[in-house]
């Protein structure tokens, strides 16, 4: 018998062809396919030829007959195998396969060729396929562009995260654009477009907080549970919904007639991670360790079976130091903590300390899985599982700040879902498959102290150089939950050389978002004498708004979305296969009622505005397999693909009403300080009141693209190769971006002025006035004496805030050119190789979960402007190689090496100022929109310095060692242009198999190593860039010279240079840019 993972085409002489291939069918299923062409001797269709479909270990049994045209199919089939297939026509013959294996979500193609009445005849020199990569698979469904991994494969690859992302960067045109933080991009498209689906049910974060896709640090059910992942980059089935970007779908293990599980243990520690890099000592834990087991049977025989696991990973970090850095904590020491505790402690409150008892992070995963052959034609699946984490966080612990343990907390998440499928065969010409889901997701923070937040800055002569102490200003209250119903249906009808296949899903997610932010007040002092005396800086602080109550303040919201779809797949002939069809989906948001009247007749906007318009979605795809000696096809198609947009996002429209709560801020207030949170420090009516409001535009349509693919396989002389070649292109239909109105009068104006670069600008006349003296850079509300304050904005009116419009673009765009050659996996060894380059725009990369951030982090020339640049997300040059090989060498016990490795170019960056250029953000310095392009001088004389021609030389100096930046004198130059260095790494893992303490039972022992070059030399797979805004910081700017309109710089040298990155906020120091090992032990029975 043949191995099932063996890819090979035989001849038509040989009898039976088994080609199973990558043909993306059931977009959001949890079942593979098969379908066909039986012929006789002479090559004449056989009708009525039937065909029995066996699933060995459950004793699953599908049937089918062939029409007219000698065509047969079968859907809802387990994915998987081993599979006998069993063709039979008296008088014409009988054909038997086995050893035959389904991939998730792909039609596989199994032609028969009777000759004569040649009763159990089986074939052995065919070879049935089913590999990852999905390229290397010929099918004349095959169209579009993916990835299948199979459940080989999973085992047989380096990760030591167990999450889905190790596995989904197997697709060449995937990118991993921050390693740290686990999010992936498609062709430079933002990271939160991804949607993953476990079983065909939403598993990603509901509200688009993580940039990992992921609702937790890790899916929501273990990889030991997951049979197969299918990753769709441009699919054109119509049941296909919130492909924007990537879908990936994971389908879960079922149980079979065969009792089996296995036991399990990964361990590492803070010994198994290289200790220093850069200066930098490793801090992400002193531990992790995961332990789990599966278990999987019958209930009855043939009909009922089950498939259960549980897993719960542990890591404990150590404490925080104040020299763990080569920058030590913003030049904070353990005297200046002592006297802010002491002050704090005369106040009446414990600011805390750097201790850090119980300080875990704990997943713990369960799931359970019942399968049910209610008949031949009939099959039904039930699944429940749960995920609960909790994970410490510490924020403001960097290279200039350090927090006390009353600024930590929990971040408690809990995601539970239920899920019910069934698939029938109602006859031989129509199936269908219904789905049934309900999934709850749950994270509350929880602070250690009920206190305002406390900020004391200017350690060490340095204005950002602070201490943090009591509670978070984002945690004072903050809670999200989301409980979302679906359910999906779809009809196949077989007609003669057609499938039409219809249906519709539906979804309703109540959701609630509570985002109160300074509620408790946050108070910010100069410096530790001020908090002393009580002096304080700013006080910020939010509340209900007159006669209202913190009950108007969170966002309930409904958002519902039906979807209608058809296709039509037509077998036109032997070479050429296609397939057109519709999708439309018709989005549906509750009401948000509190109408603002300020906001229409400052800005002529209804801020209860939602979208609700339908998007109709036209996809087709094709696919030309040529008449020739070796497996040869063309394929290829064009379809608009719409997603909704992370619901945070639209959050605000429902939170920002400017009527729910009132923000104050107020400068240099006398005599107000108090930790009393019941209730905190309100101000008088009017004073540095503003209304934050978010509007969502009238015509706002939610995203969509459009995509296109051309490829072509060929599969080479040698060994199975199959070589590929494929572009992809992207184009915007709708993307979002946010316009900043407060920067606008009633009347419509913005600018105070234009700037000699021609961007606009916002300042107030003291925002224009020369720096002198120490003051070498414009600061918002720098008082410069005289009565001159420095104000952004000048001509917002005085009781607006954050004013954000969220609008569409049709801006953006990207194309990827993908060449691969595939070695599939075998019994003994498969490798594969690819290149991919990507260029890709886009108007703004939308990085935060805050609106007004997303406008702050969109790098400009000039605010709100509609223009695409490159895309923060792309990554220009990839290239990944993978192998795996395995033998036994001792009796049945396999040892198994599997290396990874990928090579790209760096993340893009940009070069900007370090301060506001523009003043288009009332904001400090500590927590500036510093977003501005920087102008490059076209020479000396082009702008003024504030110290004088030896500045100017030292700058021109320092630009002649940057020629890429050079290259843009006298522009502002662009956005993400400019790219860090080369990455190179490498991940291995070996496994060994050993006896087990019973027949049949083994023992496995894992070594993984990630980024093993590191290991051997320390300058290796080093990551380094710019950080979350990925810019490069040149200049400060300093004002306006009155005589000559030219732009005042100060120039100290001090540029930002890219460092190794490493953080992530759940995790802290992942050590991505270090070698790093596992140990896993596994006993399977």
């Amino acid at each position: 018998m043949t191995h099932p993972r063996c890819l090979r085409m035989s001849k038509l002489t040989l009898g039976l062809v088994a080609a199973l291939a990558a043909a993306p069918v059931f977009a959001q299923s949890t079942s593979a396919g098969v379908a066909g062409l039986v012929t006789s001797s002479g090559g004449q269709p056989v009708p009525n030829a039937e065909v029995t479909i066996t699933h060995v270990e459950s004793g699953t049994v599908s049937r089918a007959t062939t029409d007219a045209s000698g065509r047969y199919n079968a859907r809802g089939l387990r994915v998987g195998g081993p599979y006998t297939i069993t063709i039979t026509k008296s008088g014409e013959g009988t054909k038997t396969e086995e050893g035959v294996y389904l991939n998730l979500n792909q039609v596989n193609t199994v032609n028969a060729d009777l000759a004569g009445d040649i009763a159990a005849t089986n074939l052995e020199a065919v070879q049935v396929m089913a590999v990852a990569g999905g390229s290397e698979l010929f099918s004349a469904y095959k169209m579009g562009t993916g990835t299948n991994v199979s459940r080989e494969t999973i085992e047989s690859l380096p990760s030591v995260n167990r999450n889905i992302q190790d596995y989904i960067r197997l697709d060449p045109r995937i990118s991993q654009v921050s390693k740290a933080d686990g999010a992936i991009s498609v062709g430079g498209q933002n990271t939160r477009y991804n949607a993953i689906r476990i079983d065909g049910i939403g598993a990603g974060d509901p509200f688009g907080l993580e940039s990992n896709n992921l609702p937790t640090e890790r899916q929501p059910v273990s990889m030991d549970a997951i049979q197969e992942i299918n990753i769709d980059v441009a699919n054109y089935d119509t049941t296909i919904s919130g492909g924007t970007g990537a879908v990936i779908n994971a389908v879960t293990k079922s149980g079979t007639n065969n009792f089996g599980g296995t036991v399990y243990y990964a361990y590492r520690d803070k010994d198994m991670v290289r200790k220093e890099l850069e200066g930098v000592r490793f801090n992400g834990f002193d531990d992790e360790k995961t332990y789990g087991m599966t278990l999987g049977g019958p209930i009855v025989k043939d009909k009922l079976f089950f498939f259960a696991n549980y897993e719960k990973m542990e890591r404990s970090a150590p404490g925080i130091s104040l020299t763990d850095s080569p920058y030590g904590r913003g030049s904070i020491t353990d005297a200046d903590i002592a006297r802010a505790q002491q002050i704090a402690t005369g106040y009446g409150f414990d600011a805390g300390s750097l201790n850090q008892p119980a300080n875990k992070t704990e997943v713990e995963e369960y799931a359970l899985k019942i399968d049910w052959n209610i008949s031949d034609n009939h099959r039904a699946a039930v699944r429940y599982n749960k995920l609960e984490q909790n994970v410490v966080r510490f924020p403001q612990i960097s290279n200039s700040a350090v927090s006390l343990s009353s600024f930590w907390y929990q971040q408690p998440k809990t995601y539970e879902s239920w899920m019910g499928e069934l698939f029938s065969d109602w006859s031989e010409n129509f199936s269908t498959e219904f789905k049934l889901s309900h999934k709850e997701y749950s994270a509350v923070r929880e602070p250690n102290s009920t206190l305002p937040q406390i900020q004391v800055r200017g350690f060490g002569g340095t204005a950002n150089n602070s201490l943090y102490f009591g509670t978070e200003q984002n945690s004072h209250i903050n809670a999200v939950e989301s409980k979302e119903l679906s359910a999906f249906g779809a009809g196949t009808w077989y007609v003669g050389d057609h499938t039409v296949k219809f249906g519709f899903d539906y979804s309703k997610n109540d959701l609630l978002n509570y985002f109160g932010r300074n509620l408790n007040g946050a108070y910010l002092f100069n410096n530790l004498n001020d908090f002393a005396a009580g002096r304080v800086n700013q006080y910020i602080v939010r509340a209900p708004r007159p006669g209202g109550s913190y009950d108007d303040i969170p966002a309930e919201y409904t958002l519902k979305n039906t979807g209608l779809f058809i296709q039509d797949s037509w077998a036109v002939n032997s070479n050429l296969t296609v397939q057109g069809g519709v999708r439309i989906d018709m989005p549906d948001f509750s009401d948000q009622r509190l109408y603002n009247p300020r906001i229409m007749s400052l800005y002529g906007y209804d801020n209860t505005q939602l979208p609700d318009d339908k998007l109709v979605q036209p996809r087709f795809g094709f696919n030309y397999t040529f008449d020739s000696d070796r497996p040869t096809q063309l394929r290829g198609g064009l379809g608009l693909f719409g997603g909704a947009a992370p619901n945070v996002w639209l959050a605000g429209v429902y939170q920002n009403t400017g009527l729910n709560y009132t923000e104050y801020t107020v400068n240099n207030p006398v005599g107000i300080f108090t930790p009393n949170t019941n209730p905190p420090y309100i101000p008088t009516a009017g004073a540095g009141a503003r209304q934050n409001v978010d509007i969502a535009a009238p015509d706002l349509k939610l995203p969509s693209v459009w995509k296109t693919n051309l490829a072509f396989d060929h599969e080479l002389p040698w060994y199975g190769i199959v070589a590929s070649a494929e572009v992809l292109y992207t184009k915007v239909n709708n993307a979002i971006y946010f316009e900043r109105l407060d920067l606008y009068n009633q009347a419509g104006v913005a600018a105070t002025r234009i700037g000699q670069d021609g961007r606009e600008l916002y300042w107030n006349a003291a925002g224009y006035r020369p720096s002198t003296g120490t003051n070498t850079s414009v600061q918002n509300g720098q008082n410069l004496g005289g009565g001159q304050v420095v104000s952004g904005k000048a001509n917002r009116p005085s009781d607006m805030g954050d004013v954000m419009l969220m609008r569409n673009t049709d801006k953006g765009e990207g194309t990827q050119f993908t060449v691969g050659l595939n070695k599939p996996l075998t019994e003994t060894w498969g490798w594969s190789l690819a290149y991919t380059y990507t260029e890709s725009t886009e108007v703004s990369p939308l990085t935060s979960s805050q609106n007004t951030s997303n406008w702050g982090s969109t790098l400009i020339g000039t605010a709100n402007e509609n223009v695409a640049y490159d895309s923060r997300y792309a990554i220009k040059d990839r290239i990944t190689g993978s192998i795996n090989w395995k033998k036994a060498f001792f009796g049945k016990y396999n040892t198994s090496v599997g290396l990874f490795y990928e090579g790209r170019s760096g993340r893009p960056f940009s070069y900007i100022y370090y301060n506001d250029l523009n003043g288009d953000a009332a904001s400090t310095s500590g927590a500036g929109y510093f977003n501005d392009l920087f102008y490059v001088p076209n020479g000396p004389g082009d702008v003024r310095w504030v110290g004088g021609a030896a500045m100017e030389q030292r700058f021109f100096d320092w630009l002649a060692k940057n020629p890429e930046l050079a290259a843009y004198k006298g522009q502002i130059a662009p956005a993400n242009e400019f790219r860090t260095k080369w990455v190179n790494s490498f991940d291995l893992h070996v496994s060994q198999e050993l006896p087990g303490l019973f027949e049949g039972h083994k023992t496995e022992l894992a070594l993984d190593i990630m980024n093993v070059g590191n290991l051997l030399n320390k300058k290796w797979g080093r990551i380094e860039d710019y950080g979350f805004n990925s810019t490069a910081r040149v200049a400060s700017y300093a004002g306006i010279d009155p005589a000559t309109g030219k732009y005042i710089y100060n120039f100290t040298g001090a540029t930002d240079e890219p460092t190794v990155q490493e953080n992530n906020n759940d995790k802290g120091n992942t050590g991505v840019s270090r070698w790093s090992m596992q140990v896993t032990l596994k006993y399977k029975f």
